[in-house]
């Protein structure tokens, strides 16, 4: 019975790497999209970065922290709740800095 089972695992893996690997020989035509790595960079950065802001609005004792826009000086801002206030919130972050061109 364990030998059974041991087997149907075993085959049932083997045909799933095999599918797998039909798929990726199909889709080799398909290449990665520079502007769209990119982009997905920059978002991951401004999340993770939003994600900091609403850490240290925690540490200073806020809850119920809203979700906090970035505004054009690169500051955060949102609303959270300290001592049974709800307040406007803002965190200072670091303007986008224009790329260095390079000659």
């Amino acid at each position: 019975m364990i030998r059974t089972l041991s087997l149907a695992a075993v085959t049932a893996a083997a045909l799933s790497v095999s599918a797998f690997a039909e798929t990726a020989d199909t889709n080799k035509s398909d290449a990665i999209d520079p502007a769209k790595s990119a982009a997905f960079a920059q978002a991951l950065a401004t999340d993770a970065a939003a994600y900091q802001a609403r850490l240290q609005l925690a540490h200073q004792g806020y809850i119920n922290i809203s979700e906090l826009d970035r505004n054009d000086d690169g500051n955060w801002t949102g609303t959270a709740v300290k001592d049974g206030k709800t307040v406007l919130v803002t965190v200072e972050g670091r303007k986008a800095q224009p790329e260095a061109a390079t000659n």
